[in-house]
């Protein structure tokens, strides 16, 4: 009966923080077609490229102990003060570390702006852009501290609000005021800073001006390893950008972009499975035998849930793209199915890499990814300058590939499970022709009806094959997780 209850949680959380996700989503998705529309492709593509820049030094913000503050804060003593004690010392040292980072900007902007752009004059506004990376890292850990202690809730109404006051930002700056790109910091600024004020102030009984050298060492053993693995992870994402922004030029990395945020939704889905997931798997670490039985059911269900919305996608795929931005950036429309497949590989780590964790060594992290990172970097120096935007997605899609096969092979060696890997491999197959052809459908010369209707007859039958062919145990968290929405309705 309790194992039954703790599956029935993750998938409630999973909707729950789903939605939270969606607020904050949803913010960057309903401004993209006002941003590309006002902005023009060579401004939206420098965004694209400050950010893929910039985004390594906001994963030094803290020295990734967010991952210890989760490994720990279960096993803190809340009586004694232990988790306050924790949670001060680590939001203590992300304003350290944060104002480090914004004293280094000073002078890191011109050789930023010189060696992206050869252009002194984008100093200032990678300066904004590194001022910006202070309060999304504040406002990040105090959303992590509230996940922690399970207050979906309050995390959808913090998002709501964030979200609410980014577009009111966006629209200002750069509709009204025509800031420019500078608008689009302006914005992150404003609408990060309320947002964490909120979250630390519903969490304010675990913070203080106290730092515990105890829990900073524990922190520092367990969090630092980790360090270079967050980096290799955000440079899988962030070459394919710079080396693109290096061959060929802004417009081309303008409609990356587009083709990444148009992967809004199964984004959206993948990290709701992972931030209602997480902490579940980190109560359960302990207890071996429910970790082994529950973790390929996980894997499974997250397979389903994921490529089934990446086909459903594909659908819409035309009629997204043109929703989002003008005509012009349908050159990244066949980008789209590889790059959503893409977040089947960088979220199934949080499913298939107990082991690391279990044992406390994390090293391997940085280790296996660190592999990823080179074949990414081998495979964008031979591919990217030789087929541009499709040597981007596939460096990348290679990267993560290889990032999760990884460490699905150090997990198992230090915590073995019997994985249902024939259903994760099918499933993936299945998905590539089902996407293919749907890709071929889209840029083939029909009428508009029969080419949806065509997409649509193909997601159907991906998710006839997928459902038909899940395992039973599966099979049953699905429906015992449903049962109760179906009786609430009925009443």
């Amino acid at each position: 009966m309790e194992e039954n209850k703790k599956e029935t949680t993750v998938v409630k959380n999973m909707l729950l923080y789903g939605l939270g996700g969606a607020m904050s989503q949803a913010a960057g998705l309903i401004t993209l077609p006002l941003m590309t529309r006002v902005l023009s492709s060579h401004e939206y593509g420098a965004i694209e490229v400050i950010t893929a820049a910039t985004g390594y030094f906001s994963l030094l913000i803290g020295l990734n102990t967010m991952s210890g503050l989760y490994r720990f804060f279960y096993a803190a003593d809340e009586k004694k003060h232990d988790r306050k004690s924790l949670v001060s010392t680590t939001f203590l040292f992300v304003f350290l570390t944060g104002l480090i980072i914004a004293l280094m900007s000073i002078f890191l902007s011109p050789v930023f702006a010189r060696n992206l752009f050869n252009d002194l004059s984008y100093s200032g506004i990678i300066r904004l852009a590194f001022s910006a990376l202070i309060p999304v890292s504040i406002y990040t850990y105090s959303l992590c501290l509230l996940r922690i202690q399970n207050k979906a809730v309050v995390y959808i109404i913090t998002a709501m609000i964030v979200s609410v006051v980014y577009m009111g930002c966006v629209i200002l700056f750069i509709a009204v005021l025509h800031s420019g790109i500078a608008g689009y910091y302006y914005s992150q600024i404003i609408a990060n800073m309320i947002g964490a004020c909120i979250a630390l102030f519903l969490s304010r009984q675990y913070l203080a001006l106290q730092f515990s050298s105890y829990w900073f060492k524990k922190l520092a053993k367990y969090s630092f390893p980790l360090v270079p693995g967050t980096l290799f992870g955000w440079s899988l994402s962030a070459n394919n950008r710079i080396f693109l922004n290096a061959s060929t030029s802004q417009v081309e990395v303008a409609y990356y972009g587009l083709a990444n945020k148009a992967t809004v939704i199964i984004t959206l889905a993948t990290q709701a499975f992972c931030n209602a997931w997480e902490p579940t798997m980190y109560s359960l670490l302990d207890k071996t035998e429910k970790i082994r039985k529950t973790l390929p059911s996980m894997l499974s269900l997250y397979t389903f849930g994921a490529l089934a919305i990446c086909t459903a996608i594909m659908t819409i795929a035309r009629e997204l793209f043109l929703f989002l931005a003008p005509p012009e950036y349908l050159a990244g429309i066949g980008l789209l199915s590889i790059m959503q497949l893409r977040w089947i590989f960088t979220m199934g780590v949080y499913v298939i890499d107990p082991g690391t964790a279990k044992s406390g060594r994390t090293y391997w992290v940085s280790i296996m990814l660190g592999i990823a990172v080179l074949v990414n970097l081998g495979s964008n120096l031979l591919l990217t300058s030789k087929f541009g935007l499709y040597g981007a997605v596939i460096s990348e899609l290679l990267g993560y590939v290889v990032a999760m096969s990884g460490r699905w092979f150090i997990s198992n060696r230090f915590f073995p499970i019997q994985w249902h890997y024939r259903y994760f491999l099918s499933l993936l197959v299945c998905y590539g022709i089902t996407a293919w052809l749907q890709t071929r459908i889209i840029f083939g010369n029909y009428p508009w009806v029969w080419s949806f209707l065509l997409r649509l007859l193909l997601t159907l039958i991906f998710l006839v094959f997928a459902w038909f062919t899940l395992d039973r145990e599966s099979k049953n968290i699905i429906t015992s997780s449903i049962q109760p929405l179906k009786k609430r309705m009925i009443r």
